[in-house]
């Protein structure tokens, strides 16, 4: 082997294990990015399902606001009944008693 051959395979020897080295770097590179590429995608559906279920829970908010209103008037409306009906059983007593002090006459 003449030096200039022997410079060139002594080249080549440093320089496969910096190439095996920069291959085995570029592997990870591209395995990190590749679990960054599925992370991103994995943060961008949980995004948009917590998105999604805010909008939900303020649906149901408001469902709820209204079932609470709803039960409110109910509860009101009950006890108007309440009080009709005991206007009505009083009005009765004096239309009966009227009745019977004309019957009485």
């Amino acid at each position: 082997m003449t030096n200039v051959s022997k410079g060139k395979s002594e080249k080549s020897a440093d320089l496969d294990p910096l190439e095996s080295v920069f291959s085995l770097l570029e592997k990870r590179v591209e395995a990190l990015a590749s679990r960054l590429k599925a992370a991103l995608e994995e943060n961008g559906k949980l995004k948009a399902a917590a998105a999604a279920a805010a909008a939900e829970r303020t649906s149901l908010e408001a469902q709820i606001a209204e079932a609470k209103k709803a039960a409110s008037q109910a509860d009101d409306a009950a006890a108007r009944l309440k009080a009709y009906e005991a206007e009505r059983a009083e009005v009765r007593a004096r239309i009966e008693r009227l009745i019977a002090s004309l019957e009485g006459a």
